[in-house]
């Protein structure tokens, strides 16, 4: 009976170890997508998976996507801290007609404090002609409703009908930060649009060489939203659209060594209480330079605001000049 007693903890003990051995193979820190990859893989780099949708749920929380070769992989949602890596080695393109191109969607969770995610030299298409928004099939580019840090690096995101880049969630008094650099967002309705809906939260926003051009305004800064963007190109807006548009009481937005050319209007701050700073910042051949419907525009003396067909409002001299 001892015998038969021993036997069974061993086999229990064997049993839990092959559980817990298959469950930590099950995912990985590091996957690996390629053109020629299958979903049905393990998303190693001899084995890769096909999509970034198959290699995620084979990626730990806080683990890495990177891509092989060439290749379209598909529209993902994502929701765990992750980062998604285009790679050095070709095009790594998400196809998005009639969808978004990337959702990102991360609630509270315990095991995943950080609420982290990086997109890293991708391509998002929403498809259509690159000629005219109305023709552009995709919703948006980046779909981002729920996290605690977003970067977006080196990414290309075009033919959008409502938004490329679309923050907006209902985050706490954490906030949301986002940071995106060396971006380009083409032919899309709105370009870069942050917003939150919780009267407790906020959005903290950085942009560095962001180029925003064909479309209907360029960077949309609403509800509870504190952003920089500099070194950075707006152009070839609407005519009837904003280069930068501040549309609500509680916005902040500093520009810095940002051209805002050839749109509907340069800068068009919102109601009392938003307030745009400008520092060696150009606003040139655009249909009116500067409006205001309440808030504030502030220049601190280095700025050019020339050649618009109007004028508009005369920014307020601030600060070192």
């Amino acid at each position: 009976m001892k015998t038969l007693s021993a036997t069974v903890k061993v086999l229990t003990c064997t049993f839990f170890l092959l559980a817990f051995s298959s469950l930590a193979q099950a995912q990985a820190t590091r996957t690996w997508v390629s053109g020629v990859g299958d979903d049905v893989n393990p998303c190693s780099r001899t084995a890769p998976c096909k999509t970034f949708a198959g290699a995620i749920s084979k990626t730990f929380i806080g683990g890495e996507i990177d891509v092989l070769d060439s290749g379209g992989f598909v529209t993902v949602t994502i929701t765990k801290s992750i980062t998604i890596d285009g790679g050095t080695a070709g095009l790594a393109s998400i196809l998005a007609s009639g969808t978004n191109g990337v959702n990102v969607n991360l609630q509270a969770n315990a095991n995943d404090p950080q609420r982290r995610v990086t997109l890293r030299r991708l391509s998002i298409n929403g498809t259509g002609s690159s000629g005219a928004v109305g023709t552009a099939t995709g919703i948006r580019g980046i779909n981002a409703t729920s996290f605690g840090k977003l970067n977006v690096e080196e990414c290309y995101i075009f033919n959008f009908t409502t938004v490329g880049i679309d923050v907006a969630v209902a985050e706490g008094a954490t906030g949301a930060k986002v940071s995106i650099k060396d971006t380009t967002v083409s032919n899309t309705g709105i370009g870069i649009q942050y917003n939150d809906s919780n009267a407790a939260g906020f959005v903290a926003a950085t942009m560095d060489k962001v180029r925003i051009d064909n479309c209907t305004t360029g960077l949309n800064v609403k509800d509870r939203t504190f952003a920089t963007m500099r070194e950075s190109v707006v152009n070839a807006c609407a005519t009837t659209g904003a280069a930068i548009q501040a549309p609500s009481n509680s916005a902040s937005l500093n520009l810095e060594s940002t051209v805002l050319f050839g749109v509907g209007t340069g800068v068009a701050a919102g109601g009392p209480g938003t307030v745009v700073d400008l520092s060696n910042t150009s606003i040139l051949g655009n249909a009116t330079g500067i409006t205001s419907g309440g808030g504030t525009v502030n220049s601190h003396g280095n700025n050019q605001i020339a050649g618009n067909s109007a004028a508009g409002v005369a920014p307020t001299p601030v600060g070192q000049q």
